[in-house]
């Protein structure tokens, strides 16, 4: 396998970090080199740390998306679940990247505000936070993904992805 992004998109809570682990073990089973840059946990990384209106969010994911593709330039198979919620960042992402597959887990709102570990969809609801996707801020679903997950432990979209990289 060559070095592509494999960016995995989806609503917060919808199963995006649970399939690129998935898709991370499998690669490692058949010896592919990966790497996974979590949005969350790279957001995390950056300082000053990023913040969530706009204007960083989009700054946020050109680094996430550059640094992506400069890793698979390198060989490597980047498994990036990060929601970016603007197909326009998926599409700069996608133009940056050697080769490109993107994922949409396509979880409903409900499924993901009753299993939120974070407490984002009821901070919301409580007025504490503002600028949630798919919530209060729109979450743009992509229109034609080279793979469609109906949740992070969707077998068949594992399969799908690791042939998508073959």
């Amino acid at each position: 396998m060559k070095g592509a992004v494999v960016w995995i998109t989806g609503l917060p809570s919808a199963g995006k970090s649970a399939l690129a682990e998935r898709v991370c073990r499998r690669l490692a089973l058949e010896a592919t080199p990966s790497v996974l840059l979590d949005g969350d946990a790279v957001r995390a990384e950056l300082r000053p740390r990023p913040g969530y209106d706009e204007a960083a969010r989009a700054n946020f994911y050109e680094t996430l998306a550059n640094l992506a593709a400069m890793l698979a330039r390198q060989g490597l198979v980047v498994l990036v679940p990060a929601t970016a919620h603007r197909r326009a960042f998926r599409a700069m992402a996608r133009a940056v990247a050697p080769r490109f597959v993107e994922v949409y887990v396509n979880t409903p709102s409900a499924t993901c505000a009753a299993r939120d570990a974070k407490g984002l969809y009821a901070a919301v609801r409580e007025g504490q936070v503002a600028g949630l996707p798919g919530v209060d801020i729109a979450y743009e679903p992509p229109e034609a993904p080279e793979v469609i997950a109906s949740g992070g432990h969707d077998e068949d979209a594992l399969e799908k992805i690791v042939r998508a990289l073959a």
